[in-house]
């Protein structure tokens, strides 16, 4: 048994705290439900008695919400996997902070795929990484709207914490990304590109060809072409898609109104 995950449920609803027992049932092998909770005070005592290693924790409840509950646990050593019923604005600095969530009603299969991956962090990693997880979440969450995000990047020594004008560009390695930064050395991470292009699209980030994403603040210059090469203040030459050019061509049209 001390491979299983000791998990909470923290859901002010009985309904939907029932539906999620339901569902952990079928995961026995992985976790173990140690209880459940319907607020942040609740949840508070029970952290503090059983020293879960995963939580299941709804965003939205009344009076104090799910971050609240992370902002008053002082040693936060604990996984979450969030739930919530709104793809809302928490959703990206969720993503950002490379933390999972699932959107209700919740879906057997997406519930065991999160759960596989608590499972497989908690067999391999530092406790302390999930902390400076959550700790990066809480910050980005201050950040809303003025693009401060740090970007969570896991990699085979660990978690770095990117801010997004540190990237110059990301490339297409098969199933990782490359990340080209500022006064450092590339960075390899185990996640796809075009899950890098869904969250950094809408921050001056243009994917110019199936194997590149640029951040556009860092173009030195554009060589005209079928395509066309941006030059990046890297020295990089990268290759632009015939497909991607008007899009990209859009994007720095837009850039150049914003700055």
């Amino acid at each position: 048994m001390a491979d299983v995950l000791k998990t909470i449920i923290v859901e002010d609803e009985q309904r939907g705290r029932n539906a999620l027992k339901s569902l952990l049932s079928h995961f026995q092998d992985l976790v173990l439900l140690v209880g459940e909770a319907a607020n942040v005070d609740e949840a508070k005592e029970l952290i503090a008695r059983h020293d879960p290693d995963l939580v299941l924790l709804d965003i939205e409840m009344p009076y104090k919400n799910g971050f609240d509950l992370l902002n008053e646990v002082p040693n936060r050593t604990f996984d979450v996997i969030f739930t919530t019923a709104y793809n809302n604005y928490a959703i990206q600095a969720i993503k950002f902070s490379a933390l999972d969530y699932l959107l209700k009603p919740i879906d057997m299969e997406e519930l065991g795929n999160s759960i596989r991956k608590a499972h497989a962090k908690f067999i391999n990693r530092d406790k302390q990484e999930g902390q400076a997880q959550i700790e990066n979440l809480l910050n980005n969450l201050k950040a809303i709207g003025n693009q401060n995000y740090k970007l969570s990047l896991p990699t085979s020594e660990g978690i770095l914490f990117i801010s997004l004008d540190q990237i110059i560009r990301c490339e297409s390695d098969a199933n990782y990304t490359r990340f080209f930064l500022i006064n450092e050395k590339p960075i390899l991470v185990s996640r796809t590109l075009k899950e890098y292009e869904e969250l950094l699209q809408n921050y001056n980030f243009c994917r110019v060809h199936h194997s590149n994403l640029i951040n556009l603040k860092y173009i030195k210059k554009y060589i005209k072409g079928e395509g066309g090469i941006v030059v990046m203040n890297d020295g990089a030459e990268v290759e632009v898609s015939r497909r991607k050019k008007e899009a990209f061509l859009k994007s720095l049209e837009n850039l150049s109104t914003i700055i």
